[in-house]
Parts: structure tokens; sequence; C-alpha cells
């Protein structure tokens, strides 16, 4: 049966990204300094496999389907779940990878089996990350083992190294303990350091990194983001996330959902006719400075006198206190918004 092209659903741009990523949680076992979800060991819930099965049939229903990565959080700390979700990948045909902090490979033999066992379930490629924020509590020997594995099993056109050039800085103390974030200023200077974080590894301010990195790099006042709308990063971001409890989350927005991705088509057609959330309708006309007015009448939001990494890091501390004044829908999961600094 042809397509219906008259069915904005199908061929919209809104709503549309090319590459979705699955949030089977957001449990970690790592709390890393520049994470744009706040993940760590306090999150416990994860998808289960039903739930798995309906995020990845709203994916395929989308004309062109979307590239998918299975994330999280760690998912190698569920491996039966992880597994099942590259199988149902795969038979609704869609070109799947993963993410992988490489926390979990400490045995050659269990890594190697393991990521044989998903190429064979259909997983296309990995992702394995490395950054100076990783190595503060995995030890760099442990993502070499990862990416050597996955070499061996994919090849090495399918194995990403996020970001490689990290690989001389993480291994320069060795590669047996983690690197603390303080031995790079020890050892380049506090500037050099900053470059080194937020420039060339392209630090996004949201989530914990401009709480935890802000000491990295010049901060702004709240008047400096005037302007900066989201227009593009809500309605058409190429990169999003559907997370295990319903929410969309646009682009690297962290703790911010545009609705429930359960019925997909639905909430196509709502943002097609402009029918959006309140924040989310402000974000898109007046950006994060929009919401920080917001919150000074509506919560009594003082300004931080340190200032902001970014507009990303205003908006999300602007939500945080516009959170506990209730009353937005938008602001999930909640928890993302605990333990931030």
């Amino acid at each position: 049966m042809p397509l219906d092209k008259a069915n904005p659903f199908l061929f919209s741009n809104i709503l549309h990204p090319s590459d979705v990523g699955l949030i089977l949680s957001y449990q970690c076992q790592s709390q890393c300094a520049h994470c744009i979800y706040n993940c760590g060991p306090a999150w416990k819930d994860w998808m289960e496999p039903q739930q798995v099965e309906q995020a990845l049939g709203q994916m395929a229903a989308r004309q062109p389907a979307p590239q998918v990565h299975i994330s999280g959080g760690e998912a190698f700390l569920n491996y039966p779940l992880l597994l099942h979700a590259v199988c149902t990948a795969s038979k609704l045909g869609l070109a799947c990878y993963l993410e992988t902090n490489a926390g979990w490979s400490v045995n050659d033999e269990v890594v190697e089996r393991r990521f044989a066992e998903l190429k064979d379930a259909g997983l296309l490629a990995v992702l394995i990350s490395i950054s100076p924020f990783h190595a503060v509590s995995i030890p760099p020997k442990r993502t070499l083992l990862a990416i050597r594995c996955a070499v061996e099993v994919f090849g090495v056109q399918r194995v990403l190294a996020y970001q490689a050039q990290y690989l001389d800085e993480i291994t320069r103390w060795g590669v047996e303990q983690p690197v603390p974030l303080e031995a790079y200023a020890a050892q380049h200077g506090v500037r050099r350091a900053g470059r080194l974080f937020w420039q060339d590894y392209g630090l996004i301010a949201g989530g914990r990194a401009g709480y935890r990195l802000g000491d990295y790099i010049s901060t702004q006042p709240a008047a400096a983001f005037e302007g900066l709308r989201c227009r593009a990063e809500l309605l058409a971001a190429p990169h999003s996330h559907f997370d295990l409890y319903g929410n969309f989350l646009p682009g690297f927005c962290g703790g911010l959902s545009l609705g429930d991705w359960h019925n997909l088509p639905a909430l196509v057609e709502r943002y097609l006719h402009n029918d959006y959330p309140p924040l989310i309708a402000m974000l898109i006309e007046g950006g994060p400075f929009a919401l920080f007015k917001l919150a000074q009448r509506e919560a009594g939001y003082v300004e931080r006198e340190e200032g902001y990494a970014g507009k990303c890091h205003l908006c999300v501390d602007v939500r945080r206190s516009l959170l506990k004044s209730g009353g937005y829908a938008e602001l999930q999961p909640a928890q993302f918004y605990e333990r931030l600094e």
C-alpha cells in the first residue's frame, strides 16, 4: 500500500529526529561531572521488555525510520534487557548501535562474548566513550579492553571511540587507576584544563556540567542569554531520546519532556498545530531567559551570583526552581533535578 503523503506524521520534520536514543535506565555506576542526564547509582528503575518493544515500535512507524542507539545510564548494567532491545530493533528493521562507558569491561572473555552476542542479534556498531570525565571512576584499562574487543568483533569501521583524541590524556598517568579531574589542572593549569574540558570536548552546559565544571569556564549573567531561543533544539533536533518513563527528550535537554512517546502520532499532530506545553512554548519563543523571568515571578528565583556556564545551565537551574513551584508536566523525570550540584 502506498504511503499517505497527506499524513503529517509520516512526512513532517517536526519531532522527527534521525537518531533516537532509547534510555533503558538512568542508572550508571558513575556520576560523571559532565552528564547532561544526571545519571548515577541512585537511579533504580529500568524499562520493562514490553516498554522496549513499544518504544522501538513507535520509532519504526516513522517514515523514514530513524537509526536507534541503546543507552542509559549504562545499558550493560542490565545486559539481558540490552540484548532484548537489540533483538527487537533488528526484528523491526531498525539500524541499531549502542553507547557504553566501558565501566563493566573487566574480563576479556565476557566482553568479547557479549559483543559477539549483540552482533549476532543485529547490533551494527558500538560507541565507546573516552573522556576525562569517565576516567574519574573508570580505569582507562577498561576503556582500552572494550575498544580492543569491539574491534575484534565488529571491525574497526564499526567501532567509534568517542572521543579518541583523549586517549593520550586519560592514559598519561597510567591505565590501572582512575584519574581525578584535578590532575588535569595540576598538569596543564586551570585555564588549559578548562579549554580541554569545555571547548575541545564540546561540553553542553546542561545537566551537571554547569555546576560541577563551571570553575573551568568564564561564566555569564542571565541577561547574556536574552534572545537565545531554542526552537531548533526542541522541534527539529536530529538527536533525541525516549526514556523509560515515557518522556520524549529533545536534543540534549535532560529533564525536559516534549510529551509522552507512547502515542507519538498524537504528540506530533499537537506540535504541528503549534499546541505546545507552556514551558516548551516559552523556550521556543524566548529561550531560557524567558524561563528565568517566569521563575522570578512565580518561584522567587534568585540569579546565581557566580553566573552560568551557558544558556543550558541557566535553563536547568531555572527549571529546578520551577519544579519546586509545581504545575509543569514538562519537567520530567523529576529525579533529574536532584543531586545536580
